[in-house]
């Protein structure tokens, strides 16, 4: 374990006192302001809440700004000292992509994939731009849901046109009080946000523990002390 000087860690803890206490006055002045304008959109619940909504407004994007700032200053200041610019350079190497929102290989040219995407683009159309409530059920929703149902051997499935907003917004309304949802300690924030927002019992298990076999490491967050 590296041992932290102990400048360092007073001008740190320091520094973010400084930070809480005085954005925690700015935020205490904002509501008034807000109050006193009424430009505040009355009825829309916020985001985060409590200490979660002003860590990220008021220490971490401000903390985030000034570590990107200081990396751009240090690449260009090496820049600067090796006396040279970026440049491409004729050495290619094959890698996969990660990041990508790609998941069907629609983006690029594929043998198998791209005749079929053609062919689904000429019969539907690109997309019904709403959701089923409003733009219908074609038979391709009810096509993919038998084949989900079948792959994960379950009676029915439900599929969404949406990622992030499906599980946070999904879950609470399928689930309530008096149920149990058991998530993967690695699940996406958009899960853990909709389970937290059901209501209902929250059981986490450690990811890769091998459950259920692994049964005595799953604890609720009820159970939190």
């Amino acid at each position: 374990m590296i041992a932290i000087p102990y400048l360092t860690a007073l001008t740190t803890y320091f520094s973010y006192g400084s930070l809480f206490v005085f954005d925690q006055v700015r935020d205490f002045f904002r509501k008034i302001i807000d109050w006193w304008s009424a430009s505040n959109m009355q009825g829309y619940a916020p985001i985060c809440l409590g200490l979660e909504d002003f860590y990220i407004r008021r220490l971490y994007l401000r903390i985030q700004d000034v570590l990107i700032g200081l990396l751009q200053v240090l690449l260009m200041l090496g820049l600067m000292w090796l006396n040279t610019t970026p440049m491409t350079t004729t050495k290619h190497s094959r890698c996969l992509n990660l990041g990508s929102y790609n998941y069907l290989g629609f983006a690029a040219s594929d043998e198998y994939c791209t005749p079929h995407a053609i062919e689904t683009l000429k019969k539907y159309s690109p997309s019904t731009c709403s959701s089923r409530v409003n733009g219908g059920t074609m038979d391709l929703h009810n096509e993919l849901e038998e084949c989900v149902a079948n792959f994960v051997g379950k009676l029915a499935a439900i599929v969404f046109g949406m990622g992030y907003v499906t599980n946070s917004v999904i879950l609470p309304i399928l689930m309530g009080k008096g149920g149990l949802i058991v998530s993967d300690s690695l699940n996406h924030n958009s899960i853990v946000n909709g389970a937290r927002g059901s209501g209902t019992r929250v059981c986490v298990f450690q990811h890769n523990s091998g459950l259920p076999k692994g049964a005595h490491q799953v604890f609720c967050e009820q159970d939190r002390p």
